[in-house]
């Protein structure tokens, strides 16, 4: 039996943890985080924040000011409600730590976050590990470039973030802010947590005098992260509310809590009340909604969602709840095991996933077998037109071929692979780039709709477009091509014949960008310390 619990709210009393401390701030976006579904901010002051705004963050991009209303989470980064653009900004303040100086770039943290700043020349490079900066900078298309940066004190801890990439001899190596590698030394007795290739992790580190980094405390967002359908963290925010699922922990007549999958702590709101729960109980599945009312969340529908199954062994089953085996004949949710059929292919899931799925009683086979399984990122169905597939996910690049990527994601056991459509240039790309990628499967089996990074984009429906840095290697009538760190290759882009190149130099530092139309990537800017060339 479902039962489901609806009231119109009156202003009572808070009990959620990971929404305390709300506020409005303002700051203009200086970077954006897939796997966190974040943007990082910067405030006039040069205080930096790191905005978890799943619902925002496609809409928000580099440079933009914003005014957002969010509450502080434990890890010290937010949750925001509400996110709203102002205008766009050509200008940047950050008070932030260096994590290191590569090539062009410095890589810098703050608000737990790790970020870069393009630099010119020898620009920065009395800077170590540890220092602490103020810095200017102007926003570019695709990244900030540093106007001015003054060392004003150092750190002895700094707090890094980014993507695990693996452990050898004690030494963790961690890509940080897309492709920056990180190394931090494990000190014996230290117990690391089972992790991923691909996890998000947090960490605090212990800054050495040689610059090195020995491991203080580690975090990996993605294993406590939910993936139920109410995104990464398990709670969907709207403008003053929230939906969680999970199962129900606690229940009194002044709060309930909920727990909820790769989630550390219960989600709990307050009870009106008038409100009477009976029929609830501990341990059952159910979706809970709170609404924010004078800087409190309340308690607004709560819905129990144990799902029974045909008592007979026929007909069909709908259910919703976590993914708990997955092998090459069947799925899992709970108690419930579906067969596949021919075709179907659940690359885009992993166990722990929270799903949909739809199942029909074969009377021929004895048992159920998989009609519809859905998650936040994965869909297979089966449809009036036959059967559809689909996921996007986000993760680190592990291969890249000419006829197909496979990428490192959160709980996958192995890397997920697409192959790729026919025309697809993705020179702009290299191994080890924090990816998202979205792949569909017609019958012919899965190959890459769309892939984004930081400095690469081929989108479904516009202009590709990449950026990248490092040595101008080759100047020809008809194209240059530049040595970028990570790509075994030059990165070519085509030219029109007649282009002036006569402020650059073969071994001159350079960003290039590069647009796809008429079939290639032609040259679109290239700059470099003292040359400035622009064609699109």
């Amino acid at each position: 039996m479902k039962r489901v619990f609806v009231l119109t709210v009156a202003a009572v009393g808070l009990i959620v943890p990971a929404a305390a401390n709300a506020g409005t701030f303002q700051g203009v976006v200086i970077a954006k985080n897939a796997k966190r579904h974040a943007i990082v901010t910067a405030s006039a002051n040069g205080t930096v924040r790191t905005v978890r705004a799943p619902k925002a963050f496609r809409k928000i991009g580099l440079g933009a000011l914003v005014a957002i209303r969010a509450g502080k989470l434990p890890d010290g980064t937010f949750a925001a409600s509400n996110t709203k653009l102002i205008r766009h900004a050509k200008h940047a303040h950050v008070r932030a730590a260096v994590v290191k100086r590569a090539g062009q770039k410095l890589y810098l943290s703050a608000g737990n976050s790790v970020f870069t700043l393009g630099l010119r020349g020898g620009a920065a490079a009395e800077l170590r590990p540890g220092d602490r900066v103020d810095a200017s900078a102007r926003i570019g298309k695709t990244q900030l470039f540093c106007d001015d940066v003054k060392p004003v004190g150092h750190d002895d801890q700094l707090e890094l973030e980014g993507i695990y990439l693996s452990t050898d001899e004690g030494v963790l190596a961690l890509a940080v802010h897309g492709r920056g590698l990180v190394k931090v030394t494990v000190r014996d007795g230290f117990e690391l947590p089972d992790l991923n290739p691909g996890d998000e992790v947090a960490l605090v580190a212990t800054v050495e005098p040689d610059g090195t980094f020995t491991l203080v405390s580690l975090d990996d967002e993605d294993a406590t992260d939910d993936s139920g359908p109410s995104g990464d963290d398990g709670v969907d925010m709207g403008d003053s509310w929230f939906t969680v699922t999970g199962v129900l922990g606690s229940i009194s007549s002044t709060s309930v809590s909920v727990d909820v999958e790769r989630h550390p702590d219960p989600v709990r709101c307050s009870v009106p009340a008038e409100t009477s729960l009976a029929g609830f109980a501990v341990g059952q599945f159910v979706e809970m909604s709170c609404k924010f009312v004078d800087g409190h969340f309340v308690l607004v529908k709560l819905r129990s969602k144990t799902a029974e199954l045909p008592g007979d062994g026929g007909g069909s089953v709908d259910l919703k709840g976590f993914m708990t085996d997955l092998n090459p004949t069947a799925v899992t949710i709970d108690t419930l095991s579906c067969g596949l059929t021919p075709g179907e292919d659940l690359r885009g899931f992993a166990v722990g996933d929270f799903v949909e799925i739809q199942c029909e009683y074969s009377k021929t086979l004895g048992r159920y077998l998989l009609t519809r399984l859905a998650s936040e990122s994965a869909t297979v169905e089966h449809g009036d037109e036959g059967l559809k597939q689909w996921f996007d996910l986000d993760g680190v690049l592990t291969t890249l071929a000419s006829t197909f990527v496979a990428v490192q994601v959160a709980h996958h056991g192995a890397p997920v692979q697409c192959s790729l459509p026919a025309g697809m240039d993705l020179r702009g790309f290299a191994v080890g780039d924090a990816v998202e990628f979205a792949c569909v499967n017609t019958g012919s089996g899965f190959y890459v709709k769309s892939i984004s990074s930081d400095s690469s984009s081929w989108p479904e429906e516009d202009m590709p477009t990449f950026t990248v840095d490092g040595v101008l290697k080759s100047m020809r009538t008809d194209g240059v091509g530049v040595q970028v760190v990570g790509h075994s290759a030059l990165v070519n882009c085509a030219m029109p014949a007649g282009t002036n190149l006569s402020g650059f130099a073969l071994g001159d530092m350079v960003e290039m960008q590069c647009n796809f139309h008429d079939g290639r990537f032609n040259l679109a800017s290239l700059s470099s310390d003292s040359a400035q060339l622009t064609l699109e």
